[in-house]
């Protein structure tokens, strides 16, 4: 049998510790801290399309975005731009 890698969303959701991403997008169903979202990213890097941890960072943030899940208390499109400017690079 082949077992199927969880999806981000499963991932994110665990996470978060929720059924289900949320539909109405003025609350947020959730946050996570920056180092959780980078955990995920490693979880999931040899299934995503990212080249390194950053990338693959920025990947589960995008997902986060339609789920209605912040990080760090943020639109996970604040985090994307701030790495974009290498506020984080110590992380990576």
């Amino acid at each position: 049998w082949i077992v199927m890698a969880e999806k981000t969303s499963e991932l994110i959701k665990k996470a978060v510790g929720i059924q289900k991403g949320g539909s109405n997008q003025k609350k947020p169903v959730g946050d996570l801290s920056l180092d959780e979202v980078i955990e995920i990213a490693k979880q999931k890097m040899k299934d995503l399309m990212s080249k390194d941890l950053k990338a693959a960072t920025k990947e589960v943030l995008g997902t986060m975005v339609s789920m209605g899940v912040t990080c760090e208390g943020k639109n996970p499109k604040e985090i994307i731009k701030e790495i974009d400017e290498g506020k984080y690079d110590d992380k990576f």
